[in-house]
């Protein structure tokens, strides 16, 4: 299962991105983690890939042994993540997180698909995509009618945990 995960998001990727230089380094046992270099001219980026772990993209640089920022479970929705990633470098210069605009389009869904779901208009789901500061229940109700949940964690110098949001309603 591990050389055929990995084949099909090399190939997703050549679709994506025909002239970027891909190199694979495959794990040395049945469970154990490959890495993906990808690199187009200055753009370049690193997947691991775990059998039961899914794709880890590494969006900020650094140190050795140091976990992905993302992780995706579809070859194929890794592999458009890494297209967004190349296409915002080559935009932008730099390599930035994921945004609402960008889980919703790797989700297949519209603005028109979320507002359903959220029984609100379309403009409305435009302006919290947009928005640099959104409320954390606004961002929980968005994040599930795209079909996730929002989990939070803090990050100190000495220690990191999930964040219980207690306070959130139980159907968001």
């Amino acid at each position: 299962m591990n050389a055929q995960s990995i084949e099909a998001f090399v190939r997703a990727l050549r679709e994506l991105a025909p002239d970027a230089k891909i190199d694979v380094d495959e794990a040395e046992s049945d469970g154990g983690e490959s890495f993906i270099d990808i690199s187009d001219g200055d753009f370049h980026t690193e997947v691991s890939y775990r059998p039961n772990f899914g794709f880890g993209i590494y969006v900020t640089a650094g140190a050795f042994g140091q976990r992905p920022d993302e992780v995706f479970r579809n070859a194929g929705k890794a592999a458009r993540r890494i297209g967004q990633l190349r296409e915002s470098f080559f935009r932008n210069g730099v390599l930035k997180h994921l945004t609402l605009v960008e889980m919703r389009v790797l989700s297949g869904l519209t603005q028109v698909d979320v507002a359903n779901a959220l029984d609100i208009k379309q403009p409305s789901v435009q302006r919290i995509e947009r928005r640099g500061n959104v409320q954390i229940e606004t961002l929980a109700r968005h994040i599930h009618a795209m079909g996730g949940r929002l989990e939070m964690s803090v990050v100190f110098e000495d220690m990191e945990a999930k964040l219980e949001l207690t306070g959130l309603k139980a159907s968001v």
